[in-house]
């Protein structure tokens, strides 16, 4: 039997290792704290963790869930910056340190303000970035490294507390107008992107610094698609957006040769897959399946010798659903993604509390349970 990390690593390098490795905790790959004080209560986990950010869904990591589960990752994270108190408006709404205002509606939250939507190119320079240098962002870093890399088997993994480059541009600009920028004020758009390459490099900087050497997995986002559509043409992606994200990958790279670039992009985002492995990325999460084109024996066949997929397991029907709905889906997405290597098995986006408790544990049995190679599931 392999370690959790000789198990990742070997599915990385697109072999077949002693069963398919199991993610969770990553970004777009993980529970939001509602789920998680159910699984903590769950499994009769007592004491707290220290949530690692504000502002997200997502905002808790507590390793002792991921024992519990059989999780073959643990993950490491720049902490937010100590000299850097997001304001709290009246109605509960909170400023990023983008400069974005955030209010949670129900279970999610929304981005309400758009601070960039009236700026010009000369306001960009201007403009209060994030400072990702300062306010001891590190703190915890190494202690966390040290013990993940020396005193266990996990595989490791990290992310910066920094979106994309779509994804950014939307929050700060608006979506309409930034859409609207991609065609008709391109200059504009190249001047944002440019200032956020640059401060993106800046947190993996400040990131990587410390624990690049020791990291299997470094972990990027962007949301490119949606259920049935890409937001914008191939074309657009390349002339826009896809030489800011090379120049990304290819820093994360300098600072971390040995690790793979894995990126969550959601939806519909087959179109773009190509392009994504050209501009250095390794892993794309989350292969949401019930997207248009996104059919994952097809996505398997076609790119599954140059990508690893990280995720596949349907949020939005099947792990809502019955345990036979668990149960069929595990069976399709192995079946589909698993033979060869190059597959780690997660839901496919942010576990939500429509999900009962009782079937995430079950999907994590029963990945154990058929995961195991060679992969050999009747249809």
């Amino acid at each position: 039997m392999l370690t959790p990390r000789e198990r990742v690593l070997t599915a990385l390098e697109h072999r077949e290792p002693d069963r398919v490795p199991l993610g969770l905790g990553a970004s777009g790959a993980s529970v939001t704290d509602d789920v998680y004080f159910k699984l903590k209560d769950y499994f009769g986990i007592e004491g707290d963790v220290e949530p690692f950010r504000s502002g997200h869904g997502d905002n808790i990591y507590d390793p002792r869930i991921f024992d519990c589960l059989g999780v073959d990752f643990r993950h490491v994270f720049l902490r937010s910056s100590l000299e850097f108190t997001p304001p709290v408006n009246e109605d509960g709404s909170l400023v990023n340190e983008w400069g974005v205002t955030v209010k949670k509606y129900g279970r999610f939250y929304e981005w309400i303000s758009n601070p960039l939507a009236d700026a010009g190119v000369s306001d960009i320079d201007s403009y209060n970035w994030p400072k990702p240098y300062t306010g001891n962002r590190q703190r915890g870093l190494m202690e966390a490294i040290n013990d993940y890399y020396y005193n266990t088997d996990f595989a490791i993994a990290t992310r910066s507390p920094s979106r994309g480059f779509f994804d950014l541009g939307v929050q700060l600009r608006g979506f309409e107008r930034f859409m609207t920028d991609l065609i008709l004020d391109k200059q504009f758009i190249h001047k944002l992107m440019n200032k956020l390459l640059e401060v993106m490099c800046g947190f993996y900087d400040v990131l990587l610094d410390q624990v690049g050497p020791y990291v299997h997995i470094v972990e990027t986002q962007d949301d490119y698609g949606h259920q049935n559509s890409l937001f914008f043409s191939p074309s657009t992606f390349q002339e826009m957006i896809k030489p800011y994200r090379a120049e990304l990958n290819a820093f994360i790279k300098k600072k971390a040769p040995q690790a793979r670039i894995f990126i969550h992009t959601c939806g519909a985002v087959s179109e773009l897959i190509d392009d994504l492995i050209d501009c250095g990325v390794d892993v794309v999460n989350p292969v949401q399946p019930l997207a248009k084109g996104m059919e994952t024996d097809a996505l398997k066949n076609r790119f599954g010798n140059r990508v690893v997929f990280h995720g596949g397991i349907d949020l939005q029907e099947a792990l809502a659903g019955t345990a036979e709905d668990v149960e069929i889906e595990v069976k399709k997405r192995l079946r589909d993604l698993a033979p060869g290597g190059g597959y780690i098995l997660s839901p496919a986006n942010v576990v939500q509390d429509d999900v009962p408790v009782e079937n995430i544990v079950l999907l994590f049995d029963l990945a154990k349970k058929y995961g195991t190679y060679p992969i050999n599931i009747a249809d």
